[in-house]
């Protein structure tokens, strides 16, 4: 019988241990290891906007922001339900930035598009937006902070035994592929395209969640 494979999970602990429990609850017991690689600090906002459009592109913007339930676009479902268990109504997106300008382009907020963001970003959506002559501004409203890579999940890494990393971002990919190289008993899993180019030889998601994260998930559990 082979050895079970050992899901690895960089994002800070809350995040991670939802994850875990989606992923067992569709695929079985497995083993899980925690190994925060980002720590989330949320930053105060100046000046609170009271009137506008507001987008989230993570669960980490909806917890951030303290102003006015005002109405808003979210990427994907995951930042959705954060934004409907915080008193929002969301628009929900199809899971990507690009599927979210789609939706901005298409309705076209007659008032400000208001990007909660945090200090590091992709997709220039603030700038694609304002190209397409909307009037669109981003409040940096918290840190992602780089951690290193614990001892005990290096040591895993090159212990031998099958392990599964889903990667969350491109940064964070990138950031953890620093740390290698690893052997073929590590399988690595992008959320997207992107994420996925940062670490050599990772998989890639069927869609931009958690439900695209657990299909690509079984596809590489061993045998």
């Amino acid at each position: 019988m082979a050895q079970p494979a050992t899901l690895l999970l960089t994002r800070p602990k809350t995040a991670s241990e939802r994850f875990a429990k989606q992923v067992i609850a569709a695929l079985g017991e497995m083993p899980v290891v925690h190994a925060p690689l980002i720590e989330i600090e949320h930053l105060p906002i100046a000046s609170m906007p009271s009137d506008g459009t507001l987008v989230f592109t993570s669960g980490n913007g909806v917890e951030a922001w303290t102003g006015p339930k005002l109405p808003c676009f979210c990427v994907g479902q995951a930042t959705a339900e954060k934004a409907r268990a915080s008193g929002f109504e969301p628009f929900v997106s199809g899971g990507t930035v690009e599927h979210l300008l789609d939706d901005l382009f298409n309705n076209r907020p007659k008032n400000m598009i208001i990007h909660v963001h945090g200090r590091h970003t992709r997709g220039k959506l603030v700038e694609r937006l304002r190209a397409s002559g909307l009037n669109a501004v981003g409040i940096v409203a918290y840190e992602q902070k780089l951690l290193p890579l614990p001892d005990h999940a290096n040591s895993l890494l090159r212990g031998g035994a099958p392990v599964i990393v889903p990667l969350f971002s491109p940064r964070i990919a990138a950031h953890f592929s620093s740390y290698g190289p690893f052997g073929s008993q590590v399988k690595l899993i992008g959320i997207s395209k992107f994420a996925a180019a940062a670490c050599r030889g990772a998989h890639i998601a069927p869609s931009p969640d958690a439900n695209g994260m657990i299909s690509a998930i079984s596809t590489v559990l061993p045998p």
